[in-house]
C-alpha cells in the first residue's frame, strides 16, 4: 500500500489554478491500488472552494494543519479547536497592529476575518473571508486562527513567541501566516491519526508526502520519502530526499 499526502497551495494549487496534468495523475495514482490525501491549511469551505473547479477526487482531507479530518465523501472523521481564551487573547494583543490581517476557520461556511489592518489587496489563500464580531470568539468553536503578515517575519515571530509563552498551543510560520492550532495538531498529527483510523500497518504502508511549506515539515518527518520542489524554503528543502519539479513528477516516479 502506498499513501500519498499532497499539501495544496504551492504543491498542486496556484493562486486558483491547477495544472491541467494534476487531476489525471491523482486519479491514475488511486486506480493503482495507492490512497491519496490532501493535508491543507485550507478549512472545509476553503479545500472545496479551490477543488471544485477540478474534476478530482481524493481518499481522505486532513484539513486546518491536521486539526479537522474528512473522509473521501467530505464526512467529518475528527475535529478539535483552538482554546477560545487563545482566541481571544490573540484577537486583543494584535487588534490595532498595523498591517496584520487575523483569521479564523470554521467547520460549516466561508473563513472569517476578526482584523483586517492590510491595505490593498489581501492574501490569496483565505478569500473572501466574512467579517467575525469579536463576541463571536465565545460562541463559535475555530480549528485553526491564522495571523497574516506580509513581508513581516519579524512580526511573524514575535506573536509566535508571545503565544507559546502564554497558551498550550500548536504553531506554525508559513508565507506570510502564523498558524494557531489546538495542542499537539499539525500534518503530522493528522497523518498518524488517519494511518490508525484505517489500521494500516506502517511496515507495509510507503507513505510519500508532497509539500513546499514549513507547515509540511511535521508531515515530511514521517515519511518514507518526503518530496519538495525548487520553490520551497532552504529548511524544507533539506528536509526532504528528493526535489522534483513538480507534484506529478513525484507521483509519477513513485507510484509503482
Amino acid at each position: 500500500m502506498k499513501l500519498a499526502a499532497c499539501d495544496l497551495d504551492g504543491t498542486i494549487y496556484f493562486d486558483g489554478h491547477m495544472p491541467e496534468e494534476v487531476p489525471a495523475a491523482i486519479a491514475e495514482w488511486r486506480a493503482a491500488g495507492n490512497l491519496a490525501v490532501v493535508a491543507t491549511g485550507k478549512s472545509p469551505y476553503a479545500m472545496r472552494r479551490a477543488l471544485e473547479p477540478f474534476d478530482i477526487d481524493f481518499d481522505y482531507y486532513l484539513l486546518c494543519n491536521g486539526t479537522v479530518i474528512l473522509d473521501g465523501e467530505q464526512r467529518l472523521l475528527y475535529e478539535n479547536h483552538v482554546p477560545p481564551e487563545a482566541v481571544r487573547a490573540v484577537y486583543e494583543y494584535v487588534r490595532d497592529i498595523p498591517d496584520l490581517d487575523l483569521y479564523c476557520t470554521r467547520l460549516e461556511g466561508p473563513d472569517g476575518h476578526l482584523v483586517r489592518n492590510v491595505n490593498g489587496v489581501h492574501n490569496p489563500i483565505i478569500t473572501d473571508p466574512v467579517p467575525v464580531p469579536p463576541i463571536a470568539i465565545e460562541q463559535e468553536v475555530f480549528p485553526l486562527v491564522a495571523a497574516w503578515t506580509p513581508g513581516n517575519a519579524d512580526l511573524q515571530h514575535d506573536i509566535a513567541s508571545w503565544v507559546a509563552a502564554r497558551f498550550d498551543v500548536g504553531t506554525a510560520l508559513n508565507r506570510n501566516f502564523f498558524d494557531i492550532t489546538p495542542p499537539g495538531h499539525d500534518k503530522g498529527f493528522a497523518l498518524t491519526w488517519l494511518m490508525d483510523y484505517l489500521a494500516l500497518d506502517r511496515a507495509d504502508t510507503e507513505v510519500i508526502t508532497l509539500g513546499d511549506g514549513h507547515n509540511d515539515l511535521p508531515m515530511h518527518a514521517l515519511a518514507d520519502v518526503p518530496l519538495t520542489f525548487p520553490w520551497a524554503h532552504s529548511t524544507v528543502r533539506e528536509a526532504c530526499h528528493v526535489i522534483v519539479d513538480s507534484a506529478v513528477e513525484g507521483l509519477l516516479r513513485y507510484s509503482s
